[in-house]
């Protein structure tokens, strides 16, 4: 160890001395706004991010370790080089133009005495707390960031979004070889904040007597799994030495250290005890609708091939048989079905439809939108004419008269099988006997929302549908012990869409999106029709990307002989199903709209899609939406549009749908660059609880699958958890903060 480690190390065991004497009285459970220095203001900001006490605060780990470089000659500085410098700023400015944030320092390095060097220059593209307060001329200013140079890397050296503090004359250097952490963005909070309070949290773990209360884990588990204690492992997180091999680094960097390990275990332990045991509730009750094993067999596969106009692929047949094991299994069944975009989840969900109706009881198909309810009319209809199934429709666009009619018919059970959207869900819509639920597009559901749908029947059955593949190791935690059946074969006569990305250059900007634009208009003047979409409906100043009103009115100047229509959120319902069954017709050449058009659009005749600012969507979106063409067997384009530049990591990611048609592939890289977003609770996007992302992919899945195995070997040992008071203690605080339902988590 150096003599300046040695003084670090004393530094730290000294405020970690002084944070004793303050923190001892604080629980490790206690709300966030018991530290000295948080605020209600600062606790609402931490609550919003999932952080509602001490312990959850020690446990918000770093996104990512870096050890800086301190330089003081910027010759030997390469394009892309992380660096550390001193230097003295000479002149800043910011300004906005057209909505976009721009600003700009104009720096000198300095040498060891304080000497004037080389010139640097910084810049920020979007505001930075506090940036302008700092940022002022003549001050001594500590700049750490990554370094870019112009000409192939010969160029004047830039650093782009850098970290700036003030550093005053006689104030001691930090070490020249530390790492630096950065931590997950909390709005209203900048990175040393946010870094200050999380070692205050574990000050309070450090100091606290009650070791249940800080160390969760049995010990029996902890053992086996061989995991390091929970404050060993924070502080190997928090505060990693400078004396750290590169491979320690790169295991910290990457989410794999064994701190990390404990944690995600941890996390997952507890999450896959909730969902077995409310699984375990759950298949307890008797199922509304109980089919016979066998029955599906011999007559009633040859009446689903009566009702569909074509023979069903292996995938689906491999499908619908599990889903009907599952039925007569005496409780009720609880499945995901996962298929890539054209798969043919609709004859899966048919075929198990038709055998619920078939055993006296009801069907409710939920769907988010009236565009995707009134596809699934048009497909279902025929099918369920020539099955003898009574079909009805309920959604918000359904008049009083008809609708009057159908919650009748429900009541009495002289419908078979409804397609509805949120219409389902008020307490007015009663079901004889409601035998099987089926949610398309599950994503788009709150939980409450389908647990209201499935109660109204008791204890149907549930089949969740979904065209986003979710790759195995986010299934294991979103869904625990759901069943899980995948359609991993396409229907034949479908011909995947050639994909093109179009990205706007430094030099000229909004190039990209005109080349984009001239490759849409060749296509369709060739008689193709197409959809566009744009992330804005109109114009803001805050944001720039392209928006629909005006794309339309420059397309309509640039295709005179072709009639291009508007489609989006703010459009009535009645309006966009008659531009929809216009485009149909091949009265309309060009729908210009948002996501809207996402899920539920089948119109094979469509062969050309241009999606604008692409950047602004998830991977697994723009997948969906180039799902809308590629319907048929003639050649169509997917035209990707970004602003962001070559290199950058949205257009790596924009990279992978010009590699790749596979859906699973896609959703397993989207995983990887965007994170699995909160499985649990209420809400369906936003922070896991835990930021370790690196543990849905690689060698972290292989610890979900522990975890998972842990819990249910817990479970099969001590259902009722009275031996584990302390276990059993932390899953009832954990459920007070969300809420589960085992037919959608599993």
């Amino acid at each position: 160890m150096t003599e300046r480690s040695r003084q670090e190390a004393t530094t730290k065991r000294g405020a970690r001395a002084r944070a004793s004497s303050r923190s001892s009285a604080i629980s490790p459970l206690a709300e966030v706004s018991c530290l000295q220095g948080v605020g209600p203001q600062t606790a609402a900001r931490l609550q919003e991010a999932g952080i509602d006490h001490v312990r959850a605060l020690a446990c918000l780990t770093p996104v990512s370790y870096r050890r800086r470089r301190r330089v003081r000659d910027l010759s030997d500085a390469r394009d892309g080089d992380e660096i550390e410098l001193i230097a003295e700023l000479r002149r800043f400015q910011q300004r906005r133009f057209r909505g976009r944030y721009r600003a700009q320092a104009e720096l000198v390095v300095l040498g060891d005495a304080g000497e004037p060097s080389q010139s640097l220059t910084a810049r920020w593209f979007h505001p930075v707390a506090g940036l302008s307060t700092r940022a002022r001329a003549g001050a001594r200013v500590l700049v750490a960031g990554r370094v870019t140079r112009a000409r192939g890397g010969r160029g004047k050296p830039t650093l782009h979004h850098p970290r700036l503090q003030v550093h005053e004359r006689g104030d001691p250097l930090p070490d020249a070889a530390r790492v630096e952490l950065k931590y997950p963005t909390i709005e209203g909070l900048g990175d040393a904040r946010i870094r200050k309070l999380c070692r205050a949290a574990l000050a309070v773990l450090d100091t606290c007597p009650h070791e249940q209360i800080v160390e969760l884990l049995p010990s029996s588990v902890r053992a086996r799994q061989e995991l390091p204690p929970l404050r060993a492992a924070l502080r190997s997180l928090h505060e990693p030495p400078a004396e750290l091999s590169e491979q320690e680094l790169a295991a910290l960097a990457s989410g794999t250290s064994p701190g990390h390990r404990r944690l995600l275990f941890e996390s997952h332990f507890f999450l896959q005890l909730e969902l077995l045991q409310r699984r375990a509730r759950w298949r307890q009750r008797a199922p509304t609708a109980h089919l016979l094993a066998g029955e599906f067999d011999g007559v009633a596969r040859e009446r689903l091939r009566a009702a569909v106009p074509f023979e069903p692929t292996r995938a689906q047949w491999r499908a619908i048989a599990e889903i009907e094991e599952d039925m007569a299994a005496g409780a009720p069944m609880l499945r995901l079905l996962q298929g890539d975009v054209g798969s043919g989840k609709t004859l899966v969900a048919f075929a198990a439809g038709l055998a619920v109706v078939e055993a006296g009881a009801q069907v409710a198909l939920m769907v988010p939108t009236e565009l995707l309810a009134t596809q699934h009319l048009r497909t279902l209809g025929p099918w369920c004419a020539r099955a003898g199934v009574r079909l009805a429709r309920l959604t918000g666009a359904t008049t009083t008269r008809e609708r009057a009619d159908v919650l009748s018919a429900l009541a009495r059970g002289d419908v078979d099988m409804v397609i509805g959207t949120h219409a389902l869900l008020v307490e007015e819509v009663r079901f004889a006997r409601l035998g099987l639920v089926v949610v398309d597009e599950q994503h788009r559901f709150g939980v409450e929302q389908r647990a209201l749908l499935r109660h109204k029947g008791g204890a149907p059955h549930l089949l969740v549908m979904t065209a986003t593949p979710i790759p195995r190791s986010l299934a294991l935690t979103s869904f625990g012990e759901l069943e899980i059946s995948a359609l991993d074969e396409r229907p034949p006569g479908r011909r995947s869409p050639e994909t093109r990305l179009f990205t706007d250059s430094p030099s000229g900007p909004g190039r990209g999106l005109a080349a984009a634009r001239d490759a849409l208009v060749r296509l369709v003047e060739a008689g193709l029709q197409a959809y566009v979409v744009c992330p804005l409906v109109s114009a803001s100043e805050a944001v720039a990307a392209t928006d629909v009103e005006e794309t339309a009115s420059r397309l309509r100047a640039r295709l005179p002989g072709k009639r291009v229509e508007v489609v989006h959120g703010r459009v009535d319902p009645q309006t966009r199903a008659t531009v929809m069954e216009q485009l149909r017709a091949g009265v309309v050449d060009v729908v210009v709209a948002t996501t809207v058009i996402e899920v539920g659009v089948d119109v094979p005749e469509v062969r050309v899609i241009l999606v604008e600012h692409a950047e602004r969507f998830g991977l697994a979106q723009l997948h969906q939406l180039r799902g809308r063409v590629g319907r048929g067997e003639a050649s169509s384009w997917c035209l990707l549009h970004t602003a962001s530049a070559a290199g950058s990591l949205a257009r790596a990611r924009l990279e992978v749908l010009e590699a790749t048609d596979d859906g699973f592939v896609v959703a397993e890289r989207d995983l990887e660059l965007r994170g699995p977003g909160e499985v649990f609770g209420t809400r369906q996007s936003g922070a896991l609880g835990i930021d370790l992302h690196a543990g849905f992919i690689g060698a972290g899945v292989q610890t979900i699958v522990a975890a998972r195995d842990a819990a249910r070997e817990l479970l099969a040992q001590d259902p009722g958890l009275e031996g584990h008071p302390e276990v059993a203690a932390e899953l009832a605080r954990r459920g007070q903060n969300r809420v589960v339902y085992a037919a959608e988590a599993g």
